[in-house]
Formats: structure tokens, C-alpha cells, sequence
């Protein structure tokens, strides 16, 4: 089942760590009014997704020592997270939402999730069948499957569905309420 969140961007600094080095420094969730009875984590339907440009990059958009990092969150979370922290916390529509899931948070993310040892195995008994003369249709109807990147009968070549913010959107189950 899907549930309707807001998708939030958030800025995340860094401060000293009091012993010479640096933490990243989030908002305290834990301090937003409805964790008087129950816990932030129950309202973030998606947990973090980090620009991948992070705190040593120095780019317009996210000078040294700041990144960007988004989630989806209840309606109530992302009200009082805004109320909280103006300066920190933005409400994104679904098309920045997208962009940035998209081209900042899975920039480097790979298209397919690959399982070299399956298709290795897979390989590797072809090609002994066929050195014993077997017949390998059956095999070679599993192969094909394992290829396939949108077929996930068969260990292989998956496609990654958490790479693209609409995929992702139905294989984790959420959408993004209308304003």
C-alpha cells in the first residue's frame, strides 16, 4: 500500500565534534512536537537521500561544509519540521522532488543491480553441459531470464528501482501529496 508524504529538502552543515574533528550537523527531529507521542522515524516514509555532491565539494548550490539531503515525510512532520527550522528545512514540489532524486541524490547510482556470482555460476555450467554433450535448453531459458533486467525470476541483471524517483515511488510505496 502506498502512502502520501511531502517531499522536504533539508540542509545539513557540519560543527565541531569537540575533539578536533566535524559532525554533520541535522536538525534534531526530536525535538518537533509530535515526538511528544510517537517517534519522528514513524513519519519519514523515505529516510535520507543525500546530494551526492557532499560537504568537501565547493559548488553553488553547496559551498564546503554544507549538503543537501531530502526524505518523504508526513504532512504533520514536514509542517512542523518547516515551523522549526526555516532556514533548514524547504518543501519541494514533486518535480524538484524528482529532480533531485533523480540528478543530485542517485547521480552515480548504477542502472541495474548485477549479481556477478549468479551469472558466473550460470556461465560456468553452461559451458560444463556443454562440454559433456547435455542438452541445455532449460538452462539457457534461465540465462535469458537472468538477463533480463525486468524479470526477477532469475538471479542476474536487475533493474535498480530505487534509481529513478518514479520507480522508486512504487517500489517503496509512496507518493507525494498535491499541494
Amino acid at each position: 500500500m502506498s502512502r502520501e508524504g511531502v517531499a522536504i529538502k533539508v540542509k545539513i552543515g557540519l560543527k565541531p565534534n569537540g575533539r578536533g574533528g566535524m559532525w554533520h550537523d541535522y536538525p534534531d527531529w526530536d525535538k518537533l512536537p509530535l515526538t511528544a507521542t510517537e517517534t519522528h522515524q514513524s513519519h519519514q516514509i523515505v529516510k535520507w537521500r543525500y546530494d551526492c555532491c557532499g560537504h568537501t565539494e565547493d559548488t553553488v548550490d553547496s559551498p564546503v561544509g554544507q549538503q543537501w539531503g531530502m526524505m518523504i515525510v508526513t504532512e504533520q512532520f514536514a509542517n512542523e519540521a518547516l515551523a522549526m527550522y526555516p532556514d533548514k528545512v524547504s518543501i519541494m514540489t514533486e518535480v524538484q522532488a524528482k529532480a533531485f532524486w533523480n540528478n543530485k541524490a542517485n547521480k552515480k547510482m548504477p542502472k541495474d543491480k548485477v549479481n556477478s556470482k549468479s551469472l558466473t555460476d550460470f556461465n560456468t555450467e553452461l559451458t560444463l553441459r556443454k562440454s559433456l554433450g547435455q542438452n541445455t535448453t532449460a538452462l539457457e531459458a534461465r540465462i535469458t531470464k537472468a538477463l533480463d533486467r525486468n524479470d526477477d525470476t532469475e538471479e542476474g541483471v536487475h533493474k535498480n528501482k530505487q534509481k529513478d524517483f518514479d520507480d522508486a515511488k512504487t517500489h517503496l510505496g509512496f507518493t507525494i501529496k498535491k499541494p
